[in-house]
């Protein structure tokens, strides 16, 4: 082969490895890209059901002792105040993952950890996915005012109620608030003073000072769980918070 010719074929070899190793990497760079892209939008995402990653996102500065930082509402809390852990949701009752953490989980904690005063389970309202999540939060405190939170609580996880503005939503809330026998007038006076509004505003600020960012998201004694996890999850932060309380004599 004359050098020209040989000089020719290195560099249509040449050519060729580049072009490999150009078309590798485009598509290395197209993935990474459509990765990068995946997570950005997973973490702006609200209201979804995150990996077991039980401490990331919410935190306390130190997560024992858990209160009185976060205090909780009799109203508003199932269990015994004497119960070595502490478990608190923040949630949106316009959130479809609070509603599935209602459906599959929750009944399984009040069995098997509330109702044998291991723990005490408390609601907190963080309401941001619509309008309407204030108005079904502060009805839901105006049914804990008459000591029907919990009722009421799972009326708006099993029902839907709608209202195209505020006042045909607050009449089909307090339409809900009368199916379960409460004082329909003590509710509507409470519903229409805005009483219960305070509270429902100072579990959303608390819930933004620790982080939250999405519903549901939990403290389990100051530990962060985020998401509607399984209930597997939840059982082994508990029993590792069980493990770390004193023995009662």
């Amino acid at each position: 082969m004359e050098p020209q010719e040989q000089t020719h074929e290195s560099t249509l070899k040449s050519d060729r490895v580049a072009l490999k190793w150009f078309a590798f990497g485009a598509a290395f760079g197209a993935i990474v890209a459509v990765g990068a892209m995946l997570v950005f939008t997973a973490a702006r995402t609200p209201s979804a059901a995150t990996p077991k990653g039980t401490d990331a996102g919410m935190t306390l500065p130190d997560a024992q002792p858990f209160l009185p930082k976060v205090a909780v509402r009799g109203p508003n809390t199932q269990g015994s105040a004497d119960a070595p852990v502490t478990i608190v949701e923040y949630s949106d009752f316009n959130c479809g993952f609070c509603r599935r953490f209602y459906a599959e989980t929750l009944q399984r904690i009040l069995d098997e950890y509330v109702k044998t005063n291991k723990a005490r389970f408390s609601y907190k309202h963080y309401p941001f996915l619509a309008e309407s999540s204030a108005w079904k939060a502060e009805a839901a405190e105006c049914a804990a005012e008459q000591g029907r939170f919990w009722d009421y609580h799972a009326l708006l996880f099993t029902q839907d109620i709608f209202g195209n503005d505020e006042a045909t939503m607050k009449q089909a809330l307090t339409t809900a608030a009368s199916s379960i026998q409460l004082n329909v007038e003590a509710f509507t006076n409470c519903l229409n003073a805005g009483s219960a509004r305070q509270r429902v505003q100072a579990d959303a600020e608390e819930g933004r000072r620790l982080g939250v960012s999405g519903t549901p998201s939990f403290l389990i004694n100051g530990r962060a769980l985020i998401g509607a996890q399984p209930y597997e999850a939840f059982k082994a932060m508990i029993e590792e918070e069980l493990a770390k309380a004193p023995s009662k004599p």
